[in-house]
């Protein structure tokens, strides 16, 4: 681990990590009868992946996505609660000329929507989603398509991440990763793999500079 190169892009997982929407879906999936151990691990992956785990366990994956989904349109449909410390960070960024992206598991229609209900959109020039690559995360297809939309090299990239199939798919994209532990607290596994871990995004310019990612100015 480590990274060599100074940094030229930033790649943010969203629920979590940006916006603190993991416990609204945290919510929706309890409610709609998800048990929560079966939540907890598929945190982080695609729609796709969760229906065939829901159906593998004997749900019908269909109307758990129905409620599920209403649960959190109802949530979020005047206010998206952004996570501490999200704008200074990207604002810092922004100041330092690092191109930023949203790699989420949900679809680019709902992050597109967060970010314009919290007033982000000018922070990001990249968002997709683990729908637009072939393998969801702890595969790091979604990573290293946000990094080839940013035109920088895995090497030049950070990543941020709440998620322990985040950090995994970080890790694997050969990336920077930093885990900023949002519902779950990381593992030994995870904080091996990690570069750093944060208590939020609030702290992460000042590792950039620590580590010498970003010259400081």
């Amino acid at each position: 681990m480590g990274q060599k190169a100074q940094i030229k892009a930033a790649i943010f997982d969203m629920d979590g990590t940006i916006f603190d929407t993991e416990q609204i879906y945290r919510r929706a999936w309890l409610s709609a009868g998800v048990p929560e151990p079966l939540y907890r691990s598929y945190i982080g992956t695609p729609r796709a992946y969760i229906k065939k785990l829901l159906t593998e366990n004997g749900f019908d994956a269909e109307e758990i996505y129905r409620q599920k989904d209403a649960f959190t349109a109802a949530e979020t449909a005047v206010h998206v609660p952004v996570k501490p410390g999200a704008e200074a960070c990207l604002a810092f960024l922004k100041e330092h000329g690092i191109r930023c992206a949203i790699a989420t598991s949900s679809s680019v229609e709902t992050a597109q929507t967060y970010l314009a209900k919290s007033g982000l959109v000018p922070y990001f020039d990249v968002v997709c989603s683990g729908n637009q690559v072939e393998h969801g995360k702890p595969a790091p297809d979604v990573f290293l398509y946000a990094a080839e939309l940013l035109g920088a090299a895995p090497e030049e990239c950070f990543v941020a991440e709440d998620s322990f199939n985040g950090v995994r798919a970080g890790r694997a994209a050969d990336m920077f990763t930093v885990m900023i532990p949002d519902l779950v607290e990381p593992d030994e596994e995870i904080l091996a793999l990690a570069d750093a871990r944060l208590e939020s995004l609030g702290q992460l310019p000042a590792l950039l500079v620590e580590r010498k990612l970003i010259k400081a100015e």
